[in-house]
């Protein structure tokens, strides 16, 4: 009977496409749920940010209401199912393959939103947190104790986020030992998701508003993307990095068949992303 030819490549391609989704344009939904909980209207939404009219004056809020509505509550969420997904992946040990591939990017790509934003925004100053700062600005005490904690705890989680996929990677290496083996699976589970974080998006936001007007350039997005290196660092600790177990924790072969449906779905909702989120949709106020 002749073999299957093994398309764990182009399944992990598909499943990350579908993380990115699943991802970005959903940090930005946040911003816009969050704004519209808060009374405020949606300006524009695109792939990338969100405006609003500002019709809520953030001065009369208390500090944890500002550090919300001004941008905060996105990246919090992105970390709050992080940790949702970390528990099902150490609970749940009978999830098919696919599933338990996307689970994994998923919860790499949630962390790297959340922890890497957390890090550079309070390192920087820009986006989300650069946002938060000024709507503190009155409060510049606790901006600095903010500033100080947010880099902190970025730095730890994203050190963190590479154990972490280092460790989910032993659910498909049948022989820890074996670095052939290691390399095959890590380099499929997760450095296509750094290749496809450092890529994707400068795709994606070609049109985007805030290149548009100025307010980033693609060095800033490219800047962003880079917390995507927890993929990185999870591919190179899996690889040679970080003494393998002793005992193995396989679960399940990486997909192998083909799965020309999820890969369908997944383009096609970045085609969408790109052509209708990426310029954004306005809205009037």
């Amino acid at each position: 009977m002749k073999q299957t030819k093994n398309m764990s490549w182009l399944n992990c391609i598909a499943t990350g496409l579908l993380v990115y989704i699943l991802t970005v344009p959903t940090h930005e939904l946040f911003h816009a749920l969050t704004d519209i909980i808060y009374g405020d209207k949606i300006k524009m939404f695109s792939a990338g940010a969100v405006d609003r009219w500002g019709t809520v004056d953030v001065t009369t809020l208390s500090p944890f209401n500002r550090i919300m509505l001004a941008g905060g509550s996105a990246s919090i969420m992105n970390l709050i199912i992080a940790i949702l997904l970390m528990i099902i992946l150490i609970k749940c040990k009978k999830t098919g393959a696919t599933l338990r591939v996307i689970l994994i990017q998923l919860f790499g790509a949630q962390m790297a939103t959340a922890v890497g934003y957390f890090f550079f925004g309070g390192l920087i100053g820009m986006g989300d947190w650069g946002n938060v700062f000024k709507a503190l600005s009155d409060m510049p005490g606790l901006v600095s104790t903010l500033r100080i904690i947010l880099i902190a705890l970025g730095a730890i989680l994203i050190v963190f986020t590479f154990f972490a996929l280092n460790y989910f990677s032993y659910d498909f290496i049948h022989d820890p030992a074996d670095k052939n083996e290691r390399f095959s699976v890590a380099i499929r589970l997760h450095l296509t998701m750094f290749i496809m974080g450092l890529t994707v998006p400068c795709l994606v936001m070609i049109k985007s508003p805030i290149l548009v007007d100025g307010s980033f350039s693609f060095f800033d997005i490219l800047l962003w993307n880079m917390a995507w290196i927890v993929f990185f660092w999870g591919f190179m600790f899996t690889w040679v990095m970080v003494k393998h177990p002793k005992e193995s924790r396989f679960k399940n072969d990486l997909p192998a068949k083909p799965n020309f449906v999820l890969f369908a779905i997944s383009v096609v909702l970045i085609c969408l992303d790109a052509f209708i989120l990426g310029p954004g949709i306005f809205f009037e106020m």
